[in-house]
């Protein structure tokens, strides 16, 4: 297929006229027109803003890639916020192109939702909870009067990204952060200082919980009557060893 050809196909799949686009690119929509049938080449402008705006890589309008797939919201992609990308995620989180710049994720049993992502944990405040390097995933909180207090949530304030458990305290106009570790103190924040809250809704983690046998008391039971099974069965084949 041809790039003309490929252009008039993702215009039409988008539901868009000839001139939706041609204001997109900030042309006329006669000299559009000519794109589509061939008649005018694409600047490398007019191909970066299509790309955009379809959601699909250059290649996909250039080579015709039907399998190629642009990272991002809209095609189902999470963006990670690692801990390095907190900073600048505190200064640019309403700017996409920005955000568009992060690793993206599509994430296993999860429907990718408008507002969601990833963040990654840092510190033992939330152990054993949540452990060092955990990745949440968090969507955007529209009304905090639906949250339960004792929810995991990640706020984001002018200065920190902070996960804890939450408390809201809205006769005041707080809300109150907790710790699942006991070393750490409650915080609490006035939601005039608060830039946005994000309810955790599940996590991806490395970490296993290990038992410790050796003080488990269900182990401990068990030994018992493994013990009480061997000497059962030792007097049972005295008894038969008599007999004969």
């Amino acid at each position: 297929m041809s790039i003309s050809k490929q252009l008039k196909a993702l215009r039409e799949a988008a539901g868009l006229s000839q001139k939706k686009i041609a204001l997109e690119l900030k042309i006329t929509q006669g000299a559009y027109s000519l794109i589509e049938n061939g008649q005018n080449s694409i600047t490398t402008e007019h191909l970066l803003t299509l790309s955009k705006l379809y959601s699909v890589p250059t290649d996909r309008i250039l080579k015709s890639s039907q399998n190629a797939v642009t990272m991002s919201p809209k095609n189902g992609f999470v963006p990670l916020i690692n801990v390095g990308a907190r900073a600048g995620f505190i200064e640019n989180r309403k700017d996409e192109e920005w955000l568009g710049t992060l690793e993206m994720y599509r994430i296993p049993g999860y429907d990718s939702q408008k507002n969601q992502k990833l963040f990654e944990v840092e510190g033992d405040s939330m152990m054993p909870t949540l452990t060092h390097g955990d990745i949440l995933i968090a969507k955007h909180l529209d009304d905090l009067t639906e949250v339960v207090d004792g929810s995991i949530t990640v706020v984001i304030t002018p200065k920190a990204v902070i996960t804890k458990r939450i408390k809201k305290d809205l006769n005041n106009n707080s809300v109150i952060l907790i710790s699942d570790n006991a070393n750490y103190e409650n915080m609490t924040y006035s939601l005039k200082n608060v830039s946005e809250i994000l309810i955790v809704q599940g996590k991806i983690t490395s970490s296993l919980n290990m038992i410790n046998f050796a003080n488990d008391t269900t182990a401990k039971k068990l030994e018992h009557s493994v013990e009480l099974m061997q000497r059962d069965i030792g007097q049972i084949l005295e008894k038969v060893n008599t007999i004969k």
